[in-house]
């Protein structure tokens, strides 16, 4: 299996001095023309194996003046993301929703099937076209 980019997560942190920790926030989306969320979608069960890549520039002050130091590209942390932490996260925010995108072309034909049957809701359309299918399968196969 190839890795799979989730997100890019800048993240500017303020004057401090020895360590610091951080709530390092990173989108979850339920959008599945995302890679994450088709791949999250497509599990059952389980730990998501996640790899956190860190880069970037350390400034800090010495007595020779500005000293500019780049984080090592090998600075890295795992994490084992429960499959239903982020199935939770996806009930909480869409709750039985889900979202697909359209084209135009596609979008405008659904919606003048919707107009001309007096569907009110994009659910009916989708139903009564997957009933339709169904119908026209068992009496293709009959």
């Amino acid at each position: 299996m190839r890795p799979l980019l989730w997100a890019t997560v800048p993240l500017v942190l303020s004057r401090c001095e020895g360590s610091v920790e951080v709530d390092l926030p990173v989108a979850c989306t339920y959008d599945f023309e995302v890679a994450a969320a088709k791949y999250l979608r497509a599990l059952d069960e389980g730990d998501v194996p996640l790899l956190f890549m860190f880069s970037g520039t350390i400034f800090a002050a010495s007595p020779a003046g500005l000293q500019v130091t780049p984080v090592s590209w090998d600075a890295e942390a795992r994490f084992r993301l429960p499959l239903g932490t982020w199935q939770e996260a996806m009930d909480q925010h869409f709750g039985d929703s889900t979202w697909i995108r359209l084209g135009r072309p596609s979008f405008d034909a659904l919606d003048r099937l919707r107009r001309a049957r007096g569907l009110v809701s994009w659910d009916q359309v989708v139903d009564a076209l997957c009933a339709e299918t169904v119908a026209q399968s068992s009496v293709g196969s009959s």
